[in-house]
């Protein structure tokens, strides 16, 4: 037995020796998500995708789309971005789920993004309404990038949306003087749009820098308007 106790004191030695998680997988990291937030419905928007993994394996994502479509990519480095497309059918919220799965079958912590198709819930009920350009910046009149206020670069199409009663809309906005407002359009059918390809006057009217942009819809006995405040790049 005494001959024995060394060979048990190696043994217990050696098994405390030995890294706990030789063995061990960590799965690829939380990935990251970035799109569109908002859009039109049958419009196909890209969003792209980055996991890593720490233990430098393998890997391949896996989308959800939240409308009952889903597909995995096929593996890749760990590190790799992937840019998936999809276009929403029916209009509603949606949420993107996205995980990042190694060579081991580890699995990520899912990482998800709400989207709406289209963003029209806070529209709604008001008898006029400029849709464009709001929520983002627009490069002579295409949307960008989204954003919570507006940012105007170059020339822009400026669209409004109003109840079947409203007969004219006027597109106004403000005087240099800061002492009122100036017709710059009136449309008179539907879609009530203006085209802003117009350098001003910088002495008369304000349409560069910070500035606000007002519409104005007529039905045979009311008036009723919108505003919206945004920044204008002349190029």
């Amino acid at each position: 037995m005494k001959k024995m106790v060394p060979l048990i004191v190696a043994v217990m030695l050696l098994a405390v020796s030995l890294p706990s998680d030789i063995n061990a997988n960590s799965p690829p990291g939380k990935p990251t998500i970035t799109g569109t937030t908002d859009g039109e419905t049958g419009k196909s928007y890209t969003y792209t995708v980055t996991a890593t993994d720490p233990d430098g394996d393998r890997i391949y994502y896996c989308f959800d789309w939240g409308d009952g479509n889903e597909f995995c990519t096929d593996m890749m480095n760990s590190g790799t971005s992937f840019q998936a497309s999809h276009a929403w059918e029916n209009d509603g919220t949606y949420t993107i789920t996205v995980t990042a799965t190694d060579e081991h079958e580890a699995t990520s912590e899912p990482a998800t993004l709400r989207v709406t198709m289209p963003l029209t819930d806070e529209l709604a009920g008001d008898k006029i309404k400029i849709t464009k350009p709001r929520y983002g910046i627009y490069l002579f009149g295409i949307r960008v990038m989204p954003l919570l206020g507006q940012v105007v670069i170059g020339d822009v199409n400026v669209e409004v949306r109003a109840d079947s009663d409203i007969s004219r809309v006027e597109f106004l906005l403000m005087q240099a003087c800061g002492c009122g407002r100036e017709v710059m359009h009136t449309d008179i059918s539907t879609p009530f749009e203006w085209q802003w390809n117009q350098d001003y006057d910088d002495n008369e009217i304000m349409d560069e820098g910070f500035i606000q942009l007002t519409v104005k819809g007529y039905t045979q006995s009311d008036e009723y308007s919108d505003s919206i405040s945004l920044y204008k790049v002349k190029l």
